[in-house]
């Protein structure tokens, strides 16, 4: 997983009284891991002698949307777990048993055919969700999504945190509505800040609520 900072700050509030001020940064997040990756990591389990005969390239057996999905599978250190890679979001947190991989998942035997399904699930994931281009939330569905955008409001947060709480108690959808603290360090230049995440959908709303606080410190 990658996270690029783009030199975009759409937001920029001076707190007169402390001269400091709260910045909206906005990241590109890559979830996915590419065909060539996913070959290493199958490559270097069987060099170190640790695969099993499942260990391999899955396709889903049921389609969603006309698609089938594929997947990575080794064996982790539980015996009769497996882990599961996936093209657009990466290494699964949850392990998966032998009996449910086996029951929606084939193994692939043509590496060319599991590397043409993995190149392209990986292509249409950096610009679609999983329920297709016809998902009702559009742009701000991230399910199954590998290229995100993610907004992070840092610097001086505590001055304006009820206006943030407020304009995100606005949002339909209830994971919209927390406010998470989150830290994140970039893999380009190693930059690190932490703030609060702000859901896409909840952006425009937030900066409306604060520029209406920096009218009102005018």
């Amino acid at each position: 997983m990658s996270l690029n900072y783009k030199e975009l700050r759409r937001l920029f509030i001076w707190i007169k009284c402390l001269g400091r001020s709260t910045v909206l940064f906005t990241f590109t997040l890559d979830r996915g891991i590419t065909w060539e990756s996913a070959s290493t990591m199958l490559d270097e389990k069987r060099k170190d002698g640790l695969s099993s005969a499942h260990d391999g390239f899955y396709e889903s057996k049921r389609e969603w949307l006309g698609r089938r999905h594929f997947a990575l599978a080794f064996e982790s250190s539980a015996s009769g777990m497996f882990k599961i890679v996936r093209p657009a979001v990466g290494e699964s947190l949850r392990e998966m048993p032998l009996a449910e991989l086996k029951n929606k998942y084939r193994k692939i035997s043509s590496l060319e055919k599991a590397r043409s399904g993995w190149e392209d699930e990986y292509e249409v994931s950096s610009k679609q969700c999983m329920h297709g281009p016809n998902c009702k939330l559009g742009n701000f569905c991230t399910v199954g999504r590998r290229i995100q955008e993610v907004n992070v409001l840092g610097g001086l947060i505590l001055p304006v945190w009820g206006t943030i709480e407020k304009a995100l108690s606005k949002q339909a959808r209830h994971s919209h509505k927390r406010l998470r603290v989150v830290r994140i360090e970039t893999t380009t230049d190693n930059r690190r800040i932490v703030g609060l995440l702000v859901p896409n959908a909840a952006v425009e709303s937030v900066l409306q609520d604060l520029a209406w606080v920096q009218d009102i410190e005018d």
